[in-house]
């Protein structure tokens, strides 16, 4: 009652282990979600900020570069230049002039972009008009035309301006970023037009530059940045190691105290089992034996009986002490094998007709002893009880009729012995717990069987220490084939 009272309490302990280590994790993981969020932002309001700075730097440079007259200034890229005298547009390389007060609509822009050098025709055609809309539009600074593939600038204050490529602008613009992206961690390229328009382009984040609308700074994501770089994010992968340690820290000491618990449950099946183990042949001797001392009985044959049932009960005490000095004894680590060269048939054969006591004749068939002699190094008593008590389980197990069979054979280096019954059979759910000490299998349970949950764990401790093994096939309904397998000793 104590063992049961306290296993109870154990579960109540696990319960509240368990509750008192998920609870704060639960409440870390709303902490690192928060903090996580917090950090995106500020980090995502960081990467504005810096990118925000690059493109007004990149600004200023390009207004400098265009609107200036030194000699590294843009203007001395530039594919022509023209100069406005009151109501006239000077073009002085080509010695042209065209009037600047006329409608562009008199001059339809050319649909195609004009090929090889600047002439005075293509001026004229391509340029003229949409230098006259700039003009128009625009006291000064710069203005993009997209077929022509040019911009057109007016110097701030003068009357003069000329016409540049669009791709020294790019060039220029795209070599300042290379220099400011690789201090700030990133990178950055200019395009020209709205970038949205591009579907392929792999943008990020993108900024028009204020004095230039037809100018967009694209900026990409570094490829070795991200969620992997554990400087930039070192506080939440804390957080979340911390969170994983709890979690595997609950869930070990649950296991522990789990165990801990079934194994009291087990102890105390086994105290229980081994009670009534004892208490039932105990109870048969004093109880013949009270009838034998009073000498009330006198009928041979009845006496006869009587002994035999005493001595029967007496065998099985002692089988029963015997089996449990042996687990302790291996349990200890004390048990102490006599190797020698034996007869695997002839070990077989002793251990049934150890049992032919305790079970009708011919209930028990052994198989291979023609196969004799087969030769292994082992512990002969200790292997006849391993054999013995498989033999008493088949019975235990299976019907009255059922038979019950062991087979002897060699198979693959190794000699093997086999035990065979048409019992209740093992689930496959059970078929590795059974050979745990203390363990009994629910459906023996169930059915009231008789057994202290150590005989499967002796065998298995005998085997391996013998350097062989034991497994078992088996199907619910259908019986169990039990297999000890040794290793061949030569002859």
């Amino acid at each position: 009652m104590w063992d049961v009272t306290r296993l109870y309490w154990n579960r109540k302990s696990i319960w509240l282990l368990v509750l008192m280590v998920l609870l704060p994790a639960a409440i870390f993981t709303v902490l690192i979600a928060r903090a996580v969020r917090s950090e995106r932002t500020q980090v995502a309001h960081e990467k504005a900020e810096r990118q925000r700075q690059i493109v007004r730097l990149v600004e200023e440079d390009l207004k400098s570069w265009l609107f200036s007259t030194d000699v590294a200034s843009a203007i001395s890229r530039a594919l022509f230049r023209f100069e406005v005298e009151g109501d006239r547009v000077v073009f002085p390389d080509f010695q042209l002039s065209l009037p600047s007060s006329e409608s562009p609509r008199r001059f339809p822009f050319s649909p195609a972009t004009p090929g090889g050098p600047p002439t005075a025709q293509s001026i004229a055609e391509s340029y003229y008009p949409r230098i006259v809309v700039f003009l128009r539009d625009f006291k000064s600074g710069a203005q993009y035309f997209l077929r022509l593939k040019v911009l057109v600038v007016r110097l701030p204050g003068r009357d003069q301006g000329y016409v540049l490529e669009a791709q020294p602008v790019l060039d220029r613009v795209n070599q300042r970023l290379t220099g400011l992206c690789a201090a700030a961690g990133c990178s950055a390229r200019l395009w020209i037009g709205d970038f949205r328009d591009n579907v392929s382009l792999p943008a990020t984040d993108a900024f028009g530059l204020e004095g230039f609308s037809f100018f967009q700074v694209v900026f990409y994501e570094p490829r070795s940045a991200g969620a992997l770089d554990v400087r930039q994010h070192a506080f939440v992968y804390a957080m979340g190691l911390l969170v994983l340690i709890t979690i595997l820290g609950s869930l070990l000491v649950y296991r522990a105290v789990s165990q801990e618990a079934r194994l009291s449950q087990l102890r105390t099946d086994f105290v229980s089992a081994v009670s009534h183990e004892f208490r039932s042949p105990l109870s048969s001797i004093m109880a013949l034996s009270e009838r034998l001392e009073s000498a009330r009985v006198r009928d041979p044959q009845q006496l006869a009986e009587y002994h035999h049932v005493v001595g029967q009960e007496s065998r099985r005490l002692s089988a029963l002490v015997s089996r449990l000095l042996d687990f302790a004894q291996i349990e200890g680590g004390r048990r102490v094998y006599s190797f020698e060269r034996v007869d695997l048939v002839s070990v077989a054969r002793d251990a049934i007709e150890s049992c032919q006591y305790t079970v009708r004749p011919g209930r028990i068939r052994l198989c291979g002893a023609e196969a004799a002699p087969l030769w292994a190094r082992a512990d002969r008593t200790a292997l006849q009880h391993c054999i013995q008590n498989l033999i008493e389980n088949a019975v235990k197990y299976s019907p009255v009729d059922a038979s019950v069979t062991v087979t002897c054979a060699s198979a693959n280096g190794s000699t093997v012995v086999e035990v065979q019954d048409r019992g209740i059979g093992v689930p496959l759910a059970e078929q590795e717990k059974i050979f745990e000490k203390f363990y009994r299998g629910r459906q023996a349970a169930d059915l009231n069987v008789q057994g202290v949950g150590i005989g499967l764990a002796l065998v298995k401790h005998v085997i391996d220490g013998h350097g062989g093994s034991v497994s078992v096939e088996s199907r619910p309904g259908e019986g169990s084939c039990f297999r000890l397998r040794l290793p061949r000793a030569e002859g």
